[in-house]
């Protein structure tokens, strides 16, 4: 591989790394915008929403192109059963930029976390819009917690 071919393929890298953390910022600010009558914190790759009358629920904004005819969640799966398995978080919502093939939520069963927690558990993917400034949406209820 030759020194321009190497220079290039780290400009991308380095750009998908901008976006990644871009994106991750904006879904936070947003989230701690609409902050009432609960908490937020921001760890390294999640954002956990911490409201008063209801368990925290773990946000990991993922900036990859979705498409929902052709879901690959492995990794996804992976880390749910971790995060279930390691703490007291039941509700993981996985974050991705809204897009034609990726606009609805999408609740994903996990049978053996189903059978293993005797709590309420719920892992969605979730279409984030980026044009918060042209449209705004009403949250109506927890499934929403994350609306713009």
């Amino acid at each position: 591989m030759s020194f321009n071919e190497s220079r290039d393929i780290l400009k991308l890298v380095e750009q998908s790394k901008a976006a990644e953390c871009n994106f991750f910022n904006f879904v936070f600010n947003k989230i701690l915008n609409k902050s009432k009558n609960r908490f937020v914190e921001r760890c390294d790759e999640c954002i956990d929403i911490i409201p008063s009358q209801h368990q925290t629920i773990r946000v990991i904004p993922i900036f990859k192109d979705m498409d929902k005819n052709n879901l690959c969640l492995d990794k996804e799966i992976e880390k749910a059963c971790e995060i279930v398995n390691n703490s007291e978080i039941r509700f993981i919502y996985f974050v991705y930029p809204k897009n034609d093939n990726f606009d609805k939520h999408i609740q994903i069963k996990i049978p053996h976390i189903e059978e293993a927690c005797s709590e309420e558990c719920m892992i969605k993917i979730i279409p984030y819009s980026l044009n918060d400034l042209c449209k705004k949406r009403k949250c109506n209820g927890n499934s929403n917690i994350l609306c713009n």
